[in-house]
């Protein structure tokens, strides 16, 4: 009798302890930020856009927080075709000066997601990470002096709600 009790009691605490515990972070709710972050990236020049290599994925990790990571092309340039068989050098340097050019205003786009993320995300804890990468993709002919292959920002959820500090940015 006394095992009948102890099983009964250890199932009813059981779910006590762990659905309580963990955020509802919907896939619906990443999904919907995907979906925005790469609306804006591709709105970012609209003269010449950049290039979305592979849509945004994002995902949330309980304890950690939000993560979304994306692949970009800075700038389309020309490419080897039998029309066009060879890349000139005043190509290469003109991709190259518009991708440089294009850095400091996709880092300040990614803080603004950033803090969109944190503000859409209710369910997030305040003390998790809202995380944000971007690796690049280059042409084998391309000049990559200056650019990095990865940019990668995060803060914590309640630091990007309250504060307009520029957010520490890894660059690889």
């Amino acid at each position: 009798m006394k095992n009948i009790w102890f099983v009964a009691l250890s199932l009813c605490a059981l779910p006590a302890g762990t659905m309580a515990d963990n955020p509802k972070v919907s896939r619906a709710m990443v999904k919907t930020m995907e979906e925005n972050m790469d609306q804006k990236f591709q709105s970012l020049w609209a003269e010449n856009p950049v290039q979305v290599v592979g849509l945004t994925q994002g995902a949330y990790i309980p304890g950690y927080g939000a993560v979304f990571m994306s692949e970009l092309n800075l700038a389309t340039g020309p490419t080897i075709s039998p029309f066009h068989p060879n890349i000139s050098p005043d190509e290469v340097r003109r991709i190259h000066e518009k991708k440089v050019a294009r850095l400091a205003q996709l880092k300040a786009t990614m803080q603004q997601m950033l803090a969109d993320s944190a503000k859409s995300m209710d369910p997030v804890p305040a003390d998790e990470q809202i995380a944000l990468g971007i690796s690049f993709f280059y042409w084998n002919w391309e000049n990559r002096e200056g650019l990095p292959a990865q940019i990668v920002m995060h803060a914590p959820k309640k630091m990007l709600l309250t504060t307009k500090t520029p957010i520490p940015t890894d660059e690889f």
